[in-house]
């Protein structure tokens, strides 16, 4: 592995494979740029392979398939440029997967961003979970891991391949002003494009957990936006937070991102400004003192 932070999960991995307790599907966050991918892919090789060691061989014929491009037993669906992971795409990846393993060993499946998975897709690999075939294994690649269905993760295993940080990509500024619009009256951002509008939904969840999280007495080191942390105590002292109206807004940040993968034509865009101003009105916290 050439990222060091990668060293430890690996390790972990082969000691399960040793004592023959690997997981039928493991789930890890997707930063490609940050190592994961080489992760991602070590991983299916090392499963692949008729003769692993510390790693993959390299020279059985199933690595030789893999490097080529071309293992037989090896499926992908890659969704980085896509609304959603439908369940027909999935439905006929099971089918491929229940085959006799081509090359006699185990049969792999990666899916990313596993976040992209429609609800019927989700619990059409919850099914294969509860009763999974020997020798095949599931390994998703998640942006946001609570983005999976619960009861999806609950039959997965968690790789923490412990990232760095990534540098700061502004996004810290942007959740200013968007908070700035919800408690002191400015203007909300202005959502020119699609992807502007997945933008602000994602920034928009992370805001209302760090606020969840602030009311939950969580340290900063473990918030999307540690540079608000201020801010966000100033409005706990403010406010009456009502934790479950707050539980319920993440909620519908959620469902707003799921009926955007399932529906095409939805303007992402113009209800979230709706849910914006919703939540400009306090729905979630009531005055207890002056205002910010």
């Amino acid at each position: 592995m050439s990222f060091p932070w990668l060293r430890e999960p690996w390790l972990k991995l082969l000691k399960s494979a040793e004592q023959q307790r690997l997981a039928h599907a493991y789930y890890m966050r997707h930063q490609p740029q940050l190592g994961s991918e080489q992760f991602l892919l070590t991983l299916a090789n090392y499963l692949l392979c008729r003769q692993p060691g510390k790693n993959a061989c390299g020279q059985c014929k199933s690595c030789l398939l893999f490097k080529a491009g071309n293992h037989p037993d090896f499926w992908q669906i890659d969704a980085t440029d896509e609304n959603s992971i439908g369940i027909d795409e999935v439905r006929q990846l099971q089918r491929k997967l229940v085959q006799t393993a081509n090359q006699g060993g185990a049969r792999v499946a990666v899916l990313r961003p596993a976040d992209k998975l429609t609800e019927q897709a989700s619990n059409a690999i919850l099914k294969v979970l509860e009763e999974p075939p020997a020798g095949m294994f599931w390994l998703l690649a998640v942006e946001q891991p609570e983005h999976l269905l619960p009861t999806l993760r609950s039959r997965m295993q968690w790789i923490n391949l412990a990232l760095p940080a990534k540098a700061d990509d502004g996004h810290d500024e942007l959740a200013a002003s968007l908070y700035t619009s919800w408690f002191e009256g400015a203007l909300p951002p202005v959502i020119k494009t699609k992807d502007d509008a997945q933008q602000w939904l994602d920034i928009s969840e992370h805001l209302l957990l760090d606020l969840l999280a602030t009311q939950q007495g969580v340290a900063a080191s473990r918030m999307h936006f540690s540079s608000l942390q201020q801010r966000y105590r100033s409005w706990q002292q403010q406010y009456r937070v009502d934790p479950n109206a707050l539980l319920h807004a993440v909620h519908e940040c959620r469902q707003l991102r799921q009926r955007f993968q399932q529906a095409k034509g939805l303007n992402l865009g113009l209800l979230l400004s709706l849910y914006w101003q919703q939540w400009a009105q306090h729905d979630f916290s009531s005055p207890s003192g002056s205002s910010l």
